[in-house]
Order: structure tokens, then sequence, then C-alpha cells
């Protein structure tokens, strides 16, 4: 009796398979107990054997699977058993209403709405037809139906209905009950939605506050160097300095530290907004650790701090981004002697060997025995704008640690500080590294100044287009000093046009120009006669004229940043141009007695114990203890003595110690 087959999972098709049975065994009884209280027609034994064959089909049907065919079929067996009522039984007034009235209820469980809109279409139409024919007394004669045969009918009309109708109620209740469902947590989507707004509006508050805080740091920090460049420049300018030269350095240092915060402002903004490149290079990681004490000396000299250094005895040559790693370690040192009024500052590193070949895990530490950072104040230490302690004793904007973690981040490393208020601080850095041969590294001295254009070269026409007069002058001097054929003009359309009549080899280009920018002056040029031979470069102050190869892709060759160096410049133009300069023979004298005066033979000659004194020495910057150590070596050595001095005294620490280096560095040694 149970429903097997396909569909006997399906809920809605147990139900229907009971209905169908329990249907088929009320007719069989009802119709048994009317045929015996009632005389035996035609009619009678003809409903019931049409009505039994629907249901046997329909059960048939819903046992083979199809479900929606069986329901059909359960509706066209009532609709014709009912017909039948009609026609045989007296017409609208006949029981067969009931079952007309019940059908699109079955329809609407069984179908959906649009087989109960059809069904009940069917219903009225066929009811209808019936009503105009009995009108007429073109119905045939009835029979009498009997109380019992009404009743039976009714039964059945309820069975029929009962099942439906629960099963709807049902869906209504669970539909309720997921509606009342749907809206708590609609409740709770809100309340959690105005939890966030409100801490985004706590944030944005806070942002508003921390923006107008930067603006006025930045104002003071900006307007400081400012007034100086302006009112030493205005002295300058009025013949009224005491001291040129003084003056000139102080306008130096001060537009450099300019630089430094305009350069930390973009850094933050590009790597933010995931511009910010990284350039893995071959260094020498003794060098750049070198250069970086040579940067910060004169800082912990000014405040009486100790600058200590604590270094590997064998040299490290590895490739990474040796710029954002010099950018780094002089932002913590910076950080560390701003927060420290007495003590030292000490920068220590090592590597680790991995379980890669030729990789190593650099560690970098900058401690410090300043005023330390409070434990709450520990977890936003990194972001920007932020600084710990008392804001008002410290210059800056708060951005160094940021671009640290930033620029660290980047380079697949991270960034750590141990820190307690009084105690001092210390910043811990891990950076993976590859290891390279010491021929990788690239190793020169500054050349010489350039003073101009070697002769028997052809005559080189270039062309400035920039719209800033002041940055037109300047490098028109740069390049008219030198011997160059210069041409300037303000704006893009003037450059397409001087170019067609003017011709030149090289083309410096401003990327935000009046009239046309920059790049689409160069891709005009690049179409004009000529135009793919002609070398542009970019010469820009914006911090985000994108990517080395997004500027190339731009018809450009090459590009430098404002402010740019004059070797810079020149450099470009020999690169691209083959151009060959003359440079300051002094310089070059200079350069040459230093870098031959020192030979490695000579310094293999030392003692290894007194190698590394020198060596040690020479990481601190200290000139007292470095000349104590020559001074030891001189009376063993006066030749080397001599010339150790003279390095000394030029400050040409790096070459002492890359001469060291060399010593203990076997030929085929890669730093380890």
């Amino acid at each position: 009796m149970r429903l097997r087959g396909p569909l006997a999972n399906d809920r809605t098709a147990q139900m229907l398979h009971a209905l169908l049975l329990l249907i088929a065994i009320w007719t069989a009884a009802s119709s048994i107990a009317t045929l015996q209280l009632a005389p035996i027609t035609f009619a009678r034994i003809f409903n019931v054997l049409v009505l039994e064959a629907t249901l046997v089909a329909a059960l048939a049907i819903l046992r083979l699977g199809y479900f929606r065919e069986a329901s059909i079929a359960h509706l066209a067996g009532v609709w014709i058993w009912a017909t039948l009522i009609f026609i045989f039984f007296g017409g609208v007034h006949s029981p067969g209403i009931a079952l007309y009235v019940s059908m699109p209820i079955s329809a609407a469980w069984l179908l959906g709405y649009r087989g109960a809109i059809w069904t009940a279409g069917v219903c009225l139409i066929s009811a209808l037809g019936f009503a105009v024919l009995e009108m007429n007394a073109s119905l045939p004669p009835a029979n009498r139906a009997t109380p019992l045969g009404i009743w039976s009918v009714l039964v059945q009309a309820t069975l029929i209905n009962a099942v439906p109708v629960g099963q709807i109620i049902g869906r209504l209740r669970e539909t309720l009950e997921e509606l009342q469902r749907y809206r708590q947590h609609l409740e709770l989507l809100v309340n959690q939605r105005t939890s966030e707004l409100a801490q985004a509006r706590d944030e944005a508050e806070s942002a508003n506050r921390a923006k107008t805080v930067f603006l006025a740091n930045m104002s003071h920090e900006l307007r400081t160097p400012l007034n100086a460049v302006l009112g030493f420049s205005r002295l300058l300018r009025n013949g009224t300095s005491s001291d040129p030269p003084r003056d000139l350095d102080i306008i130096n240092r001060s537009g450099e530290h300019l630089l430094d915060l305009i350069n930390h402002l973009l850094d933050v903004t590009k790597i933010e907004a995931g511009r910010n490149d990284i350039e893995i290079v071959s260094c020498d990681l003794a060098k750049l650790i070198q250069d970086v004490s040579g940067m910060i000396l004169a800082k912990a000299e000014q405040k009486g701090l100790a600058l200590r250094f604590e270094a590997p005895e064998s040299p490290l040559f590895i490739r990474t981004d040796p710029s954002r790693l010099r950018q780094v370690l002089i932002n913590l040192l910076n950080n560390a002697i701003k927060f420290t009024e007495h003590g030292s500052v000490t920068l220590r590193w090592s590597a680790t060997p991995t379980n890669i070949a030729d990789r190593v895990l650099l560690k970098f530490e900058v401690e410090d025995t300043g005023i330390g950072v409070a434990a709450a104040d520990q977890a936003r230490i990194f972001d920007a704008f932020v600084q710990a302690g008392e804001v008002d004793r410290h210059q800056g904007v708060g951005l160094g640690l940021t671009i640290s973690r930033q620029l660290i981040g980047l380079m697949g490393g991270t960034v750590h500080m141990e820190s307690a208020p009084g105690r001092g601080s210390c910043f811990r850095i891990e950076l993976p590294a590859e290891l390279v041969p010491y021929s990788d590294v690239t190793q020169g001295d500054e050349l010489p100044a350039v003073l101009a254009l070697e002769p028997g070269q052809p005559e080189y026409r270039i062309l400035i287009v920039e719209d800033d007069r002041e940055s037109s002058l300047l490098l028109e001097s740069l390049l008219q000093n030198a011997g160059f054929a210069v041409l300037a003009v303000g704006d893009g359309a003037q450059a397409v046009e001087k170019f067609r009549d003017w011709r030149p080899q090289f083309v410096w280009m401003d990327l935000h120009l009046p009239v046309i920018d920059g790049l689409e002056a160069a891709r005009r040029i690049r179409n004009c006669d000529g135009g793919s031979a002609v070398r542009i470069a970019a010469v820009t102050a914006s911090g985000f004229v994108g990517s080395r190869s997004e500027i190339l892709a731009g018809g450009l060759d090459d590009y430098l940043h404002k402010p740019y160096r004059p070797e810079e410049i020149f450099a470009c133009m020999a690169r691209h141009l083959g151009v060959r300069y003359t440079r300051n023979q002094a310089d070059a004298a200079d350069t040459k007695e230093i870098a031959v005066g020192l030979r490695v033979e000579d310094l293999a000659t030392l003692h290894v114990d007194v190698r590394r004194e020198l060596r040690e020495a020479l990481m601190t910057l200290e000139p007292e203890r470095i000349s104590a150590v020559i001074k030891r070596i001189s009376h063993d050595n006066a030749v080397l003595g001599s010339i150790l001095a003279r390095y000394a005294g030029e400050y040409a620490y790096t070459a002492i110690l890359r001469a060291i280096d060399a010593v203990r560095l076997p030929a085929s040694s890669t730093g380890i």
C-alpha cells in the first residue's frame, strides 16, 4: 500500500498516493452501500466504474514516477465524475457542484496557482453550461439522488479538499515562520549595519582629527625649512650675507629636508595605492650599512649619543632592493635618535642560512636607550601620522615607521618592536635575501663632475619641454654650459611643432603640460617624420607617473624625477645618444690616487686581529678610534699607515672596508 518507485521519498507524492487510495476505498464502500439501499441503475454503476478507473490510472501513473501526469489524471477523473453526476442526478442542483468547488483547491496544491486557475475556469464554464442547459430544459430527466448518495459525494469532496487545505495551511505556516526568521535576521542585520556605520563614523571622525593634526604638523614641518631657504637666499640675493658658503650649505640642507618630507608622503600614498615598485639588484650589504652610518652619524653626534654598529665579520653580497632597505634603516635610526636624549643607538645585523640554497634570512635590530613606547601605543605605532610620547617635543609627521613596515612587507619581510616606557625600544627586521658572488656586485666611485662635451662629436640638439620657467632655465643652463644646442618650449603642442622644424636628437619632456600633456606630445612626435629615431625622456616632479614599464609603454625612452642631480641628466643622455664628456681632472686625479694607493695585498700583511680591530673601528665611524688603530699600524708599516691615514682623512671608510673584506674573501666565496 505504500508508494514505491522514483517518488517514494517525495512528501507531496506520498500524500497524493494516500489520498487516492482513501478515495478509492471510500468510493467502493459507499457505492456498495448505496446500491443495496437504492435501485440499481446504469447511471450509478457507470459513475462508480468511471471514478474507480480514473483513480487506478492516477495511482499507476504516480507509481511510475510521473507526479504531474498523475495529478492531471486525478483531477480529470474527479471532473468527469462530477460532470456525470450533473448529467444523471439533477444538474447544478446535484451534489456534483461540491466537487466542482473542491477541484481548484486540489489543483492549487498539486499544480500550483496556474493549474488552480485553469481548473477553476474549466469548472466554472462547465457549471455555467449545465445551468444554461437546465434553464432550457435540454438535460435528460434526472434520477433522484438518494440521501446516502448525497452524503457519500459530500464526504468524498471533503476528503479531496482536506489534504490540500491541510498542506496549504502547513505551507503558509512554514512561510510565516520563515518570514519571522527572516524578519529577525533583518533586525540583526540592521543592528549590525548600524553598529558598523557607527564604527565607520567614529573612524571617519578619528581620521578627520588625524588629518587636522597631520596638516598642522605638515604646516610646521614644511614652513621650518622653507623659512631657512627663503631667508638665507634673500640674504644672498641682497648681498648682506656674512658667510655665503655657510648660508648656501643651510639652504641645501633645508632643501634636502623638504625633499625628504615630500618623498615620505609620496611613499605612503604610492604604497597604499599599490603603485610602489621594488627593484631587486645585487649589492654589498656592508657598504650599504656604511652608507647608512655616514648619513646618521652627524645627527647622533649633535645630540651627544653613541652610535654603535654590530656586524658579522664576513662580508655579505646579496640581491635585494638596496635603496628601499637603506631608506628603512635610516627611518628607524632617525626615529631612534629623535626619541633618545641620553645613551646610545645601536644597529646590529646578522644573516642566518635557510633550507634553500643561496638564501639567507637577514636580521636587523635598531635598539635605543630612549623614552620607549607605552603598551597602549605599540598597537598603533606603525599607523600613518601617529607619534608616541610627547608629540610637541619632536618634529616629524609620523610616517617613517609606516613606510618602513610597508616597504619591508613589499620585500617579503616583517618588522616587530619591543619597548617599555623609560627603557628604550628595539625594532627587529627579518628579511629574506638571495646570496650572490662578489663579482656580481657593482663596485664604483662617484664620477668626477662633467665640464663639457668631449671634442670631435657632432652637434647635439636638445629640446626642453617644460611649462615651469624656473625648471626650464635650470635645465637649459646645465646643458648649454656643457656645450649642447638647446631650445625650450612651454607646452606639448609647441613641442610637436618645434620637433618638425628643428629636428632635435633628444627631448626632455615634462609630463604635466598645458594644451596637450607630455605623453600625448610624445606619441605625436613619434608619428612625425624622423620621430622614431629621436630619444625622449620624461623629467617630472610628479610622484604618480607610474612604473617604468608604464612610462616606456607611453612612447618614452627613460624618465627622471625632480629634483635631479646633474650627473643623472648627463648619464641619461650618454646612455641614449652615446655622448662623451670631459670631466674635472682634479676630481679624477684625487679619485685615482685614493683608488690606486690602497692595495689588498698590503692589508693582507696585517695580523688578523689588527684587521678586525680596524674594521670594528671603521664601523663605529668614530674618527678618534680609527686614528688610534691607524697609528698603531704605522709603527709597523709606515707606508700603509700613511695610505690609511689619507683614506681616513677623505672619509673613504667604505674603500678601506672593501679592501679588508677582500683579504678574507676567497675567490669563489659568495659572502658567507
